[in-house]
């Protein structure tokens, strides 16, 4: 994956006219200009169907016959969802180069040659055009087979746990104000202990009108193994004494069962998402290398996979880490020395994953446990366990680089260097 500026400008160099496309939901505006700067053709704007499509080529091939060109950049922003049909379009026609623009840099040039702060379609186009004209443009990624199916999954997954999470916390706030001591039994709002009881008799007034016995006969015969029979003479007693509200107590409990039934819902569809993970994951090649690897599960390498796509187009594993926004950024002006963060500008999902993917490996991959616990307990520059933790991420991202592009499974003894060997013992 090559993006530098010297392979940029080459390509500005070798190209005759660059059009830029400001994208909406159904008109998208486009102008044309040279490498130089100079507009050849005044924005138009043109549908976003295949007729409009269609059009955009035709008014484009049109103009590059006009001045007897051969080579064209079209370029956009790739802001919400609808640019993506249009750039697959093109990028099936061999002499349009597709590249990108960061919408941010849009907001910030388009005042600079009338220092207006105006926004329009038309203005914007031709903005984007000279972003791309400087070589401020990138190279898009869109995943096809297997790799489009994993990130389409990747992101399904995502977004049932974000609305699994946000139901949980609408049940605990339930609960909070009806039954503020359930909290103290059932740390986890979704036990299978917990739900039976919220399915059945969530409020101080359902336990004590169930009874005691009832409940606990109850519990045993739908929890079966694994139930607390402490835990359900606790919570009857809590009940007899709770504080919690009794106003509105048939609307919250229909509430309730929704949220139940919801969650219930939201988790089937979370194991069906995880079971298609698995199996593209297989398709990939990538499947043993990666889950060789001790402390990464199928779950989280099919949704890494997914963020990432086809790992050798990269050239290496520091690439991957600034993709994911991981890469280290330092914010010093004359004497004043700031903070070094990470920067944030890429994939947000992606270093969540590897965040949680670092979590869980520090606790079961030996080797990173050894390295995490040196970086926090070194004499010099020795790192707080937020920092350690971004650390880690890019050895983790280091080994998955080699496995899977070498093709072969983790080996713990190639993980680090003799001379680190003997760091972390000395740690």
């Amino acid at each position: 994956m090559t993006n530098s500026q010297d392979s940029k400008f080459n390509a500005i160099e070798n190209t005759d006219a660059i059009v830029g496309v400001d994208i909406a939901k159904n008109v998208h505006w486009a102008g044309i200009i040279l490498p130089n700067g100079k507009e050849i053709k005044k924005s138009f704007s043109f549908n976003n169907n295949k007729k409009g499509f269609k059009s955009l080529v035709e008014t484009v091939k049109n103009v590059l016959i006009m001045y007897n060109f051969k080579n064209v950049i079209i370029g956009m922003e790739p802001t919400g969802h609808y640019w993506k049909s249009f750039a697959r379009y093109l990028k099936k026609i061999e002499w349009i180069h597709v590249v990108t623009v960061n919408p941010k840099k849009v907001k910030d040039s388009k005042e600079l040659d009338d220092n207006c702060q105006t926004k329009s379609d038309k203005k914007d186009c031709i903005t984007i055009a000279r972003l791309i004209k400087d070589a401020r443009y990138f190279e898009p990624y869109l995943p096809e087979g297997v790799w489009a199916e994993l990130r389409n999954l990747s992101n399904t997954r995502a977004e049932l746990v974000r609305k699994q999470n946000a139901v949980k916390c609408r049940i605990v706030a339930t609960m909070d104000e009806y039954f503020p001591e359930y909290g103290k039994v059932f740390k986890q709002i979704l036990g299978r202990t917990s739900e039976e009881i919220l399915k059945r008799c969530p409020f101080p007034e359902d336990i004590k009108s169930f009874g005691k016995e009832e409940l606990i006969k109850y519990i045993k015969e739908t929890v079966k193994r694994g139930y607390s029979k402490k835990q359900v003479n606790t919570i009857y007693e809590l009940a007899t004494e709770s504080v919690g509200t009794t106003e509105g107590l048939t609307g919250a409990r229909v509430q309730l069962q929704m949220y139940v039934e919801e969650a219930e819902l939201l988790k089937k569809q979370i194991e069906r998402t995880e079971i298609y993970l698995e199996e593209q994951l297989k398709e990939t090649g990538y499947y043993e290398s990666i889950i060789s690897i001790q402390g990464i599960g199928i779950v989280s390498a099919a949704m890494l996979i997914g963020e990432i796509g086809e790992i050798d187009r990269f050239d290496s594993y520091e690439q991957i880490r600034r993709y994911a926004g991981l890469n280290l950024v330092e914010n010093s002006s004359g004497k004043h020395q700031g903070k070094t963060t990470i920067s944030k500008r890429g994939r947000s999902l992606l270093r969540s994953i590897l965040y949680r993917m670092a979590f869980t490996m520090v606790g079961k991959n030996e080797e990173i446990k050894q390295l995490y616990k040196y970086l926090t307990t070194r004499k010099e520059r020795q790192l707080k366990k937020k920092q350690a933790m971004i650390a880690v991420t890019g050895k983790i991202l280091q080994i998955i680089y080699a496995v899977v592009t070498k093709n072969e499974e983790y080996n713990a003894t190639r993980v680090f260097t003799q001379d680190r060997i003997e760091q972390l013992k000395v740690a």
